[in-house]
Parts: structure tokens; sequence; C-alpha cells
């Protein structure tokens, strides 16, 4: 039995959730099969307790089982969370972020049981929407099964995507990605390439748009043949500017080959795939590469990730330095911070912003002139940097004083930053 921990991949949905482990004899990422050949590697979004046995279900197995017996069924958990609903399942009250700790907790099981490894190194989410909520609530379902937020990772499909893409050979990615994602949800075309920057660093662009509102699920043949025409009108329309490797098809939308005059249009220099389990597995790749702290993280420009680095201006061992606070290519939920500082008696703090791509510098400066006057090295602030979404930036500074000899005032200073305006 190997000693290292488990490196897990899952895609969740409000429908269905895959999961896979990176395998360290095969060196790539292996899907859990489900346990029916029509879902294959999707596991439903759903839980019920089986009372007479005291034990859970999770997917297909909690779905037969509250239809036979009349059980309720708990699906779409993380939405029932934002709606702070509780519940009584055996005489017991649960609140939905048990219960997805409970969904959670079974599909590890699945993992382990696959491998025989009971120790878990990392685990990487991927989601169609975060925020500060959802990673809040991902988090604290974790820690119910005493797994610490330094072991949780939560990340975007382009995110995924990127990760998954370039871990194949390059010459599905060379010239550049195509991938559309069709299901319930709606459809969705996500455009990789790679661009050198100003000082040679190599970036992963992801560009992403939405479609939804001429696709959708549908078996009439004659809808089906409207949206052949589309399709291979969107992926005419990127191959007419540049060339792509590779296209890939994932989604519910995708499981039927209704898409032939698409497939046709697509030269034997690209390459097709139909697939359902690639987030889960760009998923489980980025684990393994946090699992490697030699490699670098990939520089990915994407909707969700920083593009600014953010630094002080601040003494640092007697000398005044520009110290980093947050770093460009991260994802904006995870890009804020609480720091304190000493300063002199100054009047003014300037902050640095840096664009990720073209590295131009901006300068912000926040005056503090109306905090309370002290001696020098007297004063201790906090600054906070919290981000709103990948885009905008709240930074505020607060006075907290020095002490007992110099009690905090109420003195704050903030602004909001639109960090469009600095790329």
């Amino acid at each position: 039995m190997s000693k290292q921990g488990l490196i897990i991949g899952i895609d969740y949905t409000s429908e269905y959730c895959q999961a896979c482990y990176y395998s360290r004899r095969h060196e790539c990422p292996e899907s859990i099969y489900s346990g029916t050949e029509e879902m294959r590697y999707r596991i439903p979004t759903a839980l019920s307790f089986d009372s007479s046995n005291s034990k859970w279900l999770i997917g297909q197995a909690a779905i037969d089982y509250a239809t036979e017996k009349e059980e309720y069924l708990f699906q779409d958990l993380l939405a029932n969370v934002a709606e702070r609903e509780k519940c009584i399942i055996d005489n017991r009250e649960y609140t939905y972020t048990q219960l997805l700790a409970i969904y959670f907790g079974k599909i590890i099981e699945l993992v382990q049981l696959s491998t025989s490894i009971m120790a878990v190194e990392n685990i990487t989410v991927n989601l169609r929407e975060i925020n500060h909520d959802v990673k809040n609530t991902i988090l604290e379902a974790f820690a119910m099964l005493k797994l610490p937020a330094s072991k949780i990772k939560l990340q975007s499909c382009a995110e995924s995507f990127a990760y998954y893409v370039l871990n194949e050979n390059k010459e599905l990615w060379e010239k550049g990605t195509q991938l559309f994602d069709f299901s319930s949800e709606g459809f969705f075309e996500k455009q990789l390439s790679l661009q050198r920057g100003s000082e040679n660093e190599e970036y992963v662009y992801v560009y992403e748009d939405e479609h939804s509102e001429e696709f959708f699920l549908s078996d009439n043949e004659g809808i089906r043949e409207q949206m052949d025409e589309k399709l291979d009108a969107l992926f005419l329309e990127v191959i007419d500017e540049n060339p792509v490797s590779s296209v890939f098809f994932v989604g519910k939308g995708f499981e039927d080959i209704w898409f032939d005059k698409t497939l046709k249009d697509i030269s034997e220099n690209t390459r097709a795939f139909k697939g359902n389990n690639l987030y889960a597995k760009g998923a489980c790749l980025a684990g393994l590469r946090r699992s490697k702290k030699e490699l670098k993280d990939l520089a990915i420009v994407c909707d969700g990730r920083t593009k600014v680095t953010i630094a002080v201006e601040a003494r640092y061992k007697g000398t005044m330095s520009i110290i980093n606070l947050s770093r460009a290519s991260v994802d904006w939920f995870d890009a804020g911070i609480v720091s304190d500082f000493i300063i002199d008696n100054i009047k003014v703090i300037r902050f640095y912003i840096t664009s990720m791509v073209s590295k131009e510098r901006t300068f912000v400066d926040f005056d503090i002139s109306d905090f309370p006057q002290r001696p020098n090295k007297a004063t201790r602030i906090e600054i906070e940097i919290r981000y709103l979404n990948d885009c905008e930036c709240e930074i505020s500074i607060k006075d907290k004083g020095f002490g007992e000899f110099f009690p905090a005032s109420d003195a704050k200073v903030t602004k909001r930053l639109n960090m469009e305006g600095y790329v």
C-alpha cells in the first residue's frame, strides 16, 4: 500500500458529481465508476437515509431507495445551504452543510474503496460558480470530515480545462484548443491559447462565451439539425482566425452524435474528443501540481482569476521596500489578505498595482492624515485587501493604535478599485 495520500479531483454540479484520483502507478487521473453503466462516471447529487439499516445513500442508489420507499430525497445541497434550511432525519436535526459533508464523505469513501488508500493529500473541487459564501460552505463541509482548508482548493471550469489540456501531448494544444460544454445548465464555449508576455513569460489564456439561448437539450431531429449548423459556425469562426489543434465536446448534450456536420468540418489536422470527466481530471491534475512544490502554478488568464499584483510601500528590515500583498493569477476568492504594519509618522500610504501581462505599474495613494498623530513607530495599521469579484477590489487601512499606550481609534480609509483599469 502506498504511503502517499490521495490526490482527488471532484467535479460538482447541482445535478451530478464526478470524482477521480491520481494513479501514481499509471501516472494519470483515474475516474471513479458510478455503479451504473448508463451514468458511468456521473454520480447524481442526491442523498437519502436508509433508516432500516441506519446508513446514508448517495447517487442513483439514493434516488432508487427514496422512490421505492417514498422517503425524502435531498438534492441540490449547495443551493439549500444558501437558504439556511434545516431538516429532521431519523429524529435528528441536520443543516444542509452537514448533508453536503455527508455527500462529500461518501464520495471520498468511493475513492478510498477503489484504491485501498485512506489518507488524503489534497482535494480540488471544480465548480460552475464560486464566491466567498460558496467557498466558506464547502470548506466548512470538509472541516466536518476532519479535512482542513489547507487540503482543499476550489477552481473554475476554465482552470480545470487548462490543467487537463496542458497535461496532454503538445500536439493537442500547441495551436490552441476549443471546448464546447453542453448540459441542462447551458451551452458554454471555451478557447485556450498560449501567449508570451512582455518579459517572455508564457501565459495561458482561456476565453469564455455563453450560447445558452441558441442551444438547449432536445430530441427533436429538426432542432438538432439547426443546432448542428450553429455549432459548425462557431467552430469555423474560430479556425478562420487561428487554427486549433483539438476540439473537446463535454456534457450531457453531446452524449448522442447529432452534430455530424460539425464533425465533418473538423479537419484531419484537428482532433476531436467527446467525454464527461474532463473537469474532474483537470481538478485532479491541479492537485497533483500543488503537491509538487518545485512546480510553479500555471499563469492562467481567465474570468475568475486576478490580473494584477497589489503591493504596498513599507519599511522592511530598516529600508523602504515594495511588499507584495496580493498576487496576480490567483482565484479572486482566495486573493484577499489582512496584515498589520507599524508605520513612521507619515501621512500617505502608497500601493502599487502591477499588470500581470504588460507589467505596467500604477500607484494609488491613501491619505491617512486624519489618523491620530503619534510619535514615530507608535502607530500600528491594519491593511485589508478584499476582492468582491475578479475585477472589483476593496482596500482598507484601519488605525489599531499601539498597545496600551496609544489606544486604537475609529479612523479608517477605504477605496474600491476596478482592476480592469489597471490591466
